[in-house]
């Protein structure tokens, strides 16, 4: 079995390799726009425009546009790989159609040739046993030069570096290293017992077990500093010295809530898979749980600020992302993720199976109204869960494996594109299909960092 991780590095660039690094940023957002631009305005049935067709055209590009002479190929070449893997996403409808990439979204782009970059300083010293001088590593990139590094974690016996994608958090710089080393199967875990798990705004994760789980969340003194900033950043001149320092100020905060966030998820979802192998959960729509209740100016929504600030609980704890990272490390454990429909989870009682909505007259009480069974409603509903999934009542034909081995491996084993050359790609003329350096308005398109022009 392949196993495929990362590890991050704390990236201490110079002001040279800074404005590098937002260069090369810009430049990948503008070749994937105009990629997709292309591709949404000259793709037809039969005439269909291809990654290795728009590969093709990235020398005619900065033939016509020097500045994408200033920073490395692959990092372009990559920005279209994403692309393809957007659409063919979208084809296959696992996700909407691609956007655009914006500005705002923040810089990242990816260095796929191990032979172009590399690491130097001790990385295989135990996580334990790392010094401060031992973290203290050199990340050779190309154009970039040698780029001062913390690294926190080694590298495991076998493992090799098979990219380093670099992006921005906040104020700072992060190189992330994917790795891949073979590994021994997990010994299968579908047979043990299932664990029922209910996924909430006031407890985030309460299992059939009795065990509750919470995320850290944005104080209301945070919140408040978050609003102050905000404020400062919208009383700025526009591209003055003091805008700028607000919006990394505002930048510094939203990073450091994110990474918060991240590291708590990353702990409390490795916690449940080490300690269960078959975990049920609620397989809800959690995009359509946080939509806004504005409504139109024809039919206007009701209690839409009660609305926004439960919207607001929801996205601050990401139960998407912990559903997700939950299914990843299960599978990669040998375990399995289920998801059950949520309908009458929080409704019925576990005891006995009535289901009456009174039986949950307010969100922190359940009692039963035929039986008398009292319970914490968290807890209640993930004993539903766990009994739904185990076919005890509902309909068993509508639990889903989300994640489980078999599914890892069979993903692992499809091909992916990579920034190699493909022989014999060719490109389609211009006349056809437009290329990438005509038929698009790249005049809308501005790259960051210092290049200071646009693309036309």
């Amino acid at each position: 079995m392949i196993e495929l991780k990362s590890i991050p590095l704390r990236l201490h660039p110079v002001t040279e390799q800074d404005i590098l690094f937002r260069k090369t940023g810009g430049c990948t957002r503008l070749v994937r726009n105009l990629g997709l631009e292309q591709r949404s305005t000259f793709s037809r049935r039969g005439r269909s425009i291809s990654y290795y067709d728009q590969r093709g055209e990235l020398s005619e590009l900065k033939q016509e546009f020097p500045f994408f002479r200033e920073v490395p190929h692959h990092c372009l070449q990559e920005a279209l790989v994403d692309l393809d893997k957007a659409f063919v996403n979208f084809f296959a409808g696992r996700a909407a159609y691609p956007k655009r990439h914006r500005k705002r979204d923040g810089v990242s782009f990816r260095f796929p040739d191990p032979t172009q970059f590399s690491i130097e300083g001790d990385t295989t010293t135990p996580d334990k046993r790392r010094t401060r001088e031992i973290r203290d590593v050199v990340l050779h990139l190309p154009k970039a030069g040698a780029v001062r590094a913390v690294m926190p974690r080694a590298l495991p016996p076998g493992a090799v570096i098979k990219s380093v994608t670099i992006s921005s958090s906040g104020d700072w710089w992060v190189a992330s290293l994917l790795y891949q080393r073979e590994v021994e199967l997990p010994k299968d875990r579908s047979q043990e017992a299932v664990v029922g798990g209910d996924i909430g705004v006031c407890q985030p994760v309460a299992t059939s077990t009795g065990g509750i789980h919470a995320l850290p969340r944005v104080t209301e003194r945070r919140r408040e500093r978050e609003r102050r900033l905000h404020r400062t950043v919208s009383r700025r001149k526009k591209g003055s010295s003091n805008r700028r320092k607000a919006v990394r100020a505002l930048a510094r905060l939203k990073a450091r809530q994110a990474r918060r966030r991240k590291y708590a998820r990353e702990r409390l979802t490795t916690h449940l898979a080490k300690n269960h192998g078959v975990f049920a959960m609620e397989g809800m729509n959690l995009q359509a749980m946080t939509a806004s209740a504005r409504g139109t100016v024809e039919q206007p929504g009701t209690n839409v600020a009660q609305k926004s600030g439960l919207n607001r609980s929801m996205l601050d704890i990401g139960l998407g992302t912990t559903r997700l990272r939950l299914g990843q490390k299960l599978a990669a454990s040998g375990g399995i993720l289920l998801l059950v429909p949520a309908a009458f989870t929080s409704q019925r009682c576990s005891a006995c199976g009535h289901i009456h909505p009174d039986n949950r007259p307010e969100r922190d009480i359940f009692r039963c109204v035929a039986c008398g069974f009292e319970a914490d409603p968290d807890v209640n509903a993930a004993r539903n869960i766990r009994d739904y999934a185990l076919g005890l009542w509902g309909d068993a034909s509508k639990v889903e494996v989300a994640s489980s081995l078999p599914l890892l491996l069979e993903q692992q084993a499809k091909a992916k594109k990579r920034f190699g050359k493909k022989k014999g790609a060719g490109v389609l003329p211009a006349t056809a299909c437009g290329d990438l350096c005509e038929g698009t308005s790249m005049k809308q398109e501005t790259t960051s960092g210092n290049l200071g022009k646009k693309a036309a």
